[in-house]
C-alpha cells in the first residue's frame, strides 16, 4: 500500500501541534478559512444592500444578516424529511434502482472475464467490484443532485413547496439528505452482493492423492530399516518417534492456475504451504489400507494486515546516514534505491535501506500466534544496469541490528521482483556471524560518530561481548527498550532495488476482513457526499446540464488538487500553463532558461496571476484522492486504519456544511424561493 505521506492521529491532525503553537491543526484552519469567507459573504452583502437602498442600507442588511441566521440555525428535523422523502419518491420514479440491476450485470460480466489464475486474484476482484461501484454511484449522485432542482423549476412542481412555510435553508438540506439516503440504500445493496460475489469467486479447492501426488521422504521414512511403503504403516510406527518428522511431500493437484506444496508429518498432520497469499487445510481420513486427503475452502484469499510500519533511513557506501538514497532516473520519486556493491569497487561499506522500528513488545507477535518468527512483509522496487538472467530475480538480504549495543546479523536472503509482496519470517532464534555497526552520521561541523547508542557501553565491552556467539535471540539481544533496526540490502552487484518507508513491515495482525471491507464502501460514501453536496449548490443557479458540467469539474480537480497547487505555486518544471504552452510552440527543452524578452515577461506574468487563481481554487476545492486510498488498501488486503476514518469524516463534513450554506445563500436569493 503507498502511502506517500504518514498518517497523523485524530488529535494531531484536528488540533495541531503544540511546536507549531497548534497553527497546523485542521480545526483552526477550517475555522479560518470559514471566517474569511463569512466575512466576503457579509461584505459583498453590505455592497449589494448599498447598490439597492443608497443611505438606509444598514437596516435592510442587519435584518437580511438576522434572517439568514435565523434560517440556518432554525431548521426543523420534519419539514427538511418531508423534503428528502419528496426526494426520494422523485428519486424512485426515475428508476434509480436500475442503477444497482446494471452492477449486478457488470458483477456477472465481469465473472466471466476476470482472471482467477493471476499471482493477485483477491487484488484483481476487490478493484473491480470497488472500482464499479464507485463509478455508478458517482453517475448516480451527478444525475440527481444536478437535475433535482432544474427539472423542478422546469416543471414548476417547487411552486407547490415554496408556498408552504418552509425554508430555503431546509429545501436545501431536504434535497442533499434525500438523495443521500437513496445513494446509501444503493451503496449497501451494491456492497454486500460484491463481497459476496469476491468471496464465492476466491473460494477453490485442490485434489490431493496419496499415490499419485506424494512421494516419500528419502531416509526419513525408513523404520527400523524396513521400507514401509503404505502410509498407515509409517505413520503408526512413526509415531513412536519424532512426531514432527516429516514422511511424505509432494503437490495438489493445480486449481486457478497454481498448486500447493504439501508435507505429511509422522502425526499425521497434514501442512499446506502458502501460495498466492492463500493456503488450505488438510484432513486426513483412513480408509482401510488406504489414506483419503479432503483439501478444504482456501483461507486466506481476502485479508485485512495491520501493518507496523518504521522509520526509513539509508547508509551510503560511505558509511554515513542519509535520507535519501539513490536516484536512478525515475520520474516518480517516491522510492529511492539501494545498490549492491560491485566488485570492482574499493569501498568496504555496503548500501542499506535502515527500518527503525519502536514501540515493539513480546506481547504484540505471541509465539502461539506466531509460532515460526516475526513476519515481515515488503514490496519492493528494482532497477537492472545490465539484462543478464532475466529470468534470474534480484537478491536481497535482512539483517537485524541493535539500536542500542550496535550488534548487526544478517538473517535472511531472499529473490524479489519488482512490485510482488514477498513474505519473510525472521525465527525467534537464528544463527549467523555478528558484526559491530557504527551508527555514521554528518552534521555540518564534520562527521560524528554515535557508537554505541548507550555511552555507557564501551566498544570493546560490546567486541567481547559478541563476536564469539552464532546464536542469538530476537528480543533479547536486538530488541532494546522497544527499538530495533532491520536493514534491507541489494547482494547482486550492479542491481538496485528501491524501496519507500511504506514498503517493508512488520505484519503484526489481521484485522476483520468483512469489517474493512464495510470501511472501503464507507470511503466510497463520503465521496458520494461530496459530490451530492457541489451538485445541490450548482443546481440552485444552474440548469441540470451545466450543474452536472460543473460537478465532475470539481470531481477533476479534487482528484488533481496536489497538482494545481503545484503549478499555482510554480513547483512545476517548465512553469506555468502558459509558459509551457510557449515551449512547446517554440519545441524549447523545459530545463532550458528562456531569454529575457518582454514576450517571456508578460507570459511568466500572466502564469502568476493564473497560479494566483488555482492556489485559490485549490484551497477551496476538496482533496479526493486521499478518499481513493480506501479502495486501493482494501484491494491489497491492508486495514482502514481507524485515523483514516476520523480525519475524512471530520473533512467531510468540513466540506459538506460550507457548501450547504452556499446553496441556501443562492436560494434564498431567487425569486421561487421567497414565500
Amino acid at each position: 500500500m503507498i502511502l506517500e505521506q504518514n498518517i497523523l492521529p485524530f488529535s494531531e491532525w484536528f488540533f495541531g501541534t503544540a511546536a507549531h503553537w497548534y497553527w497546523d491543526g485542521a480545526a483552526l484552519q477550517w475555522l479560518m478559512s470559514a471566517g474569511i469567507l463569512l466575512a466576503a459573504a457579509l461584505i459583498i452583502g453590505l455592497v449589494v444592500s448599498v447598490i439597492q437602498n443608497g443611505g438606509r442600507f444598514w437596516t435592510p442588511f442587519v435584518n437580511g444578516v438576522r434572517r439568514g441566521a435565523q434560517n440556518l440555525t432554525a431548521v426543523s428535523f420534519a419539514r427538511t424529511w418531508a423534503i428528502a422523502r419528496l426526494t426520494m419518491k422523485e428519486s424512485l420514479r426515475r428508476r434509480v434502482l436500475f442503477l444497482f440491476a446494471l452492477f449486478m450485470i457488470l458483477l456477472l460480466v465481469g465473472g466471466l472475464f476476470l482472471d482467477p489464475n493471476s499471482e493477485d486474484p483477491a487484488r484483481l476482484y476487490m478493484s473491480f467490484v470497488m472500482g464499479a461501484a464507485t463509478v455508478l454511484i458517482f453517475l448516480l449522485s451527478l444525475f440527481l443532485s444536478a437535475f433535482s432542482l432544474p427539472t423542478d423549476i422546469k416543471n414548476k412542481t417547487i411552486y407547490t413547496v415554496v408556498t408552504k412555510p418552509v425554508r430555503s435553508s431546509e429545501m436545501v438540506f431536504g434535497r442533499i439528505l434525500g438523495i443521500a439516503v437513496i445513494g446509501t440504500v444503493v451503496l449497501v445493496l451494491m456492497g454486500t452482493s460484491s463481497y459476496f460475489f469476491v468471496k464465492n469467486e476466491l473460494q477453490h479447492t485442490h485434489l490431493l492423492g496419496e499415490k499419485d501426488d506424494l512421494t516419500p521422504v528419502s531416509g526419513e521414512w525408513r523404520i527400523a530399516g524396513v521400507e514401509r511403503k503404505n502410509i498407515n504403516e509409517v505413520t503408526e510406527l512413526a509415531q513412536k518417534g519424532d512426531a514432527n518428522t516429516p514422511l511424505f511431500r509432494g503437490e495438489t493437484r493445480t486449481t486457478n492456475g497454481h498448486k500447493h506444496p504439501v508435507t505429511v508429518y509422522a502425526d499425521g498432520k497434514v501442512s499446506c504451504g502458502s501460495v498466492n497469499g492463500h493456503t488450505h487445510e488438510i484432513t486426513s481420513e483412513k480408509a482401510g489400507s488406504q489414506t483419503k486427503y479432503i483439501v478444504h475452502e482456501s483461507q486466506g484469499m481476502m485479508q485485512a494486515r495491520i501493518p507496523v510500519y518504521g522509520k526509513l533511513r539509508f547508509r551510503g557506501t560511505d558509511g554515513n546516514d542519509k535520507d535519501k538514497g539513490i536516484n536512478v532516473g525515475d520520474e516518480w520519486e517516491y522510492r529511492s534505491f539501494i545498490g549492491g556493491t560491485s566488485k570492482t569497487s574499493d569501498s568496504t561499506t555496503e548500501e542499506a535501506a535502515v527500518f527503525s522500528f519502536s514501540g515493539l513488545n513480546e506481547a504484540m507477535f505471541p509465539k502461539e500466534v506466531f509460532s515460526d518468527g516475526l513476519p515481515v512483509e515488503m514490496t519492493l522496487g528494482v532497477f537492472r544496469t545490465h539484462k543478464g538472467n532475466i529470468e534470474k530475480r534480484v537478491t536481497g538480504s535482512l539483517a537485524l541490528r541493535n539500536p542500542k549495543t550496535g550488534l548487526k546479523v544478517e538473517v535472511k536472503t531472499f529473490s524479489t521482483e519488482e512490485f510482488i509482496t514477498k513474505a519473510e519470517t525472521i525465527p525467534w532464534t537464528f544463527e549467523g556471524t555478528p558484526q559491530i555497526e557504527q551508527q555514521k552520521g554528518r552534521t555540518p561541523e564534520g562527521e560524528f560518530y554515535v557508537f554505541p547508542d548507550d555511552a555507557t557501553v564501551t566498544k570493546e565491552r560490546t567486541d567481547a561481548q559478541f563476536t564469539q556467539r552464532r546464536t542469538f535471540d530476537l528480543f533479547k539481544d536486538f530488541v532494546a527498550d522497544g527499538k530495533v533496526e532491520v536493514w534491507l540490502q541489494c547482494i547482486d552487484s550492479m542491481q538496485y532495488i528501491g524501496v519507500a518507508q511504506t514498503d517493508l513491515y512488520l505484519r503484526a495482525d489481521d484485522a476483520d476482513v468483512p469489517l474493512n471491507f464495510v470501511k472501503g464502501y464507507f470511503g466510497i460514501w463520503m465521496q458520494m457526499i461530496i459530490v451530492i453536496s457541489f451538485g445541490v449548490l450548482f443546481s440552485t443557479f444552474l440548469s441540470g446540464p451545466v450543474a452536472m458540467i460543473s460537478t465532475v469539474g470539481v470531481l477533476v480537480a479534487g482528484f488533481s488538487k496536489a497538482f494545481m497547487m503545484e503549478i499555482g505555486l510554480h513547483k512545476v518544471l517548465g512553469g506555468g500553463p502558459f509558459e509551457a504552452l510557449y515551449r512547446l510552440l517554440i519545441q524549447q527543452n523545459m530545463v532550458v532558461d528562456l531569454p529575457n524578452s518582454f514576450a517571456v515577461s508578460f507570459i511568466k506574468a500572466s502564469d502568476s496571476v493564473f497560479g494566483l487563481f488555482l492556489t485559490l481554487m485549490g484551497q477551496a476545492i476538496p482533496s479526493l484522492s486521499p478518499y481513493s486510498e480506501y479502495t486501493q488498501a482494501v484491494a491489497k488486503g491492508f486495514d482502514v486504519p481507524g485515523n483514516w476514518l476520523a480525519n475524512h469524516s471530520v473533512m467531510t463534513l468540513a466540506y459538506a456544511v460550507p457548501v450547504f450554506i452556499v446553496a441556501y445563500l443562492i436560494l434564498s436569493n431567487r425569486e421561487i424561493a421567497k414565500a
